[in-house]
């Protein structure tokens, strides 16, 4: 059986699942110690939100790891976990009109990429 070298697409994805890892951890982080008062930029209990954010990291770490499988449900699983962000960022922040943050970006990217390259992947 000939293994396929896995794509530049899908080393993409890896990376900004690993990043998505660490800002969750950060973010995380930054709620207990209340790090720049961040606390006070949320509508939801900060301890919800540790809680659901360091959860999220490690899927976004699990699915790092499991993305290499190419499997379909690992690439939907990637999907739901990125636009999870993108919601809990709308449901943190209170508003729909909510600051461009780091995460929301990288979330945002996240879906538009693999919606473009899901059939290379």
């Amino acid at each position: 059986m000939m293994k396929i070298k896995p794509s530049f697409f899908l080393y993409v994805l890896v990376f900004l699942s690993l990043e998505k890892f660490i800002q969750h951890m950060f973010v995380t982080y930054a709620f207990a110690v209340d790090m720049q008062g961040i606390r006070s930029t949320v509508i939801l209990d900060y301890r919800f939100l540790m809680v659901t954010g360091c959860m999220v990291g490690v899927l976004f770490l699990l699915n790092a790891l499991f993305l290499f499988q190419r499997r379909t449900n690992n690439l939907m699983a990637l999907f739901c976990l990125a636009l999870f962000d993108v919601l809990g960022e709308f449901f943190a922040q209170g508003t729909l009109a909510i600051q461009m943050t780091v995460s929301f970006v990288v979330a945002t990217f996240i879906l538009v990429f693999l919606v473009v390259t899901w059939r290379r992947l």
